[in-house]
């Protein structure tokens, strides 16, 4: 009886189904798609003794309606804009709703330049783009940081400033008036600190005319 046993439990044990089975398997759960890029920080200050109520960056590209980035300075003249990635932008300052002039960057080359690339795939090499304190010089601010130092726009390892594959053809000339004019999307990030009541001045006397 128990050899009988032996042999029915062998018996089964042959018939039953193996796992070398070759034909089509269900498909494997694929990794999560990597989330969307976050929007680029760019922080600074606005320029000592001047009157700057607010700091813009205008969408330069033609993809899509334009969009007009507004933020208004802190009390101590410290400000930080959210550029989405995939567009190239300027920047300006504005006091009392107009423009009171443009911002430029400096470059290793010397050659000043008027755009942010922030591409689609672009990489930071920090948390944010430091562009510093600008200096007033012959009717632009200029940028004490350069903006390609932080930024690798096509994601190749080289930031922008060393990259020779990342030369701009789309140079906004200097005094062109056209990159802040027509219709935008406008984007209002509001104040970085709970009190702006006037605009900052460096000279503590915010609202005069110096």
């Amino acid at each position: 009886m128990f050899r009988s046993s032996i042999l029915i439990a062998l018996s089964l044990s042959a018939c039953a189904p193996t796992n070398n089975y070759a034909g089509p398997r269900p498909a494997q759960p694929t990794a999560a798609a990597p989330a969307a890029t976050r929007s680029i920080a760019v922080r600074g200050r606005i320029p000592r003794g001047k009157r700057v109520d607010a700091i813009v960056a205008v969408q330069i590209d033609r993809s899509g309606k334009r969009k007009r980035i507004r933020v208004r300075p802190a009390a101590d003249g410290s400000y930080q804009l959210q550029l989405p990635p995939g567009h190239r932008y300027a920047m300006a300052y504005e006091a009392q709703g107009r423009r009171v002039g443009n911002v430029r960057f400096p470059s290793a080359g010397g050659r000043q330049t008027q755009v942010i690339n922030v591409s689609q795939n672009v990489v930071v090499n920090q948390q944010f783009v430091d562009l510093g304190e600008p200096t007033y010089v012959g009717g632009v601010f200029v940028a004490q940081q350069d903006p390609e130092v932080y930024l690798d726009s096509d994601g190749d390892g080289l930031v922008d400033a060393q990259d020779p594959d990342d030369v701009d053809e789309e140079e906004v000339a200097m005094g062109d008036e056209a990159v802040f004019e027509g219709e935008f999307d406008e984007v209002d990030e509001g104040e970085d600190d709970a009190d702006h009541g006037d605009a900052y001045d460096d000279d503590g006397d915010a609202g005069d005319d110096d």
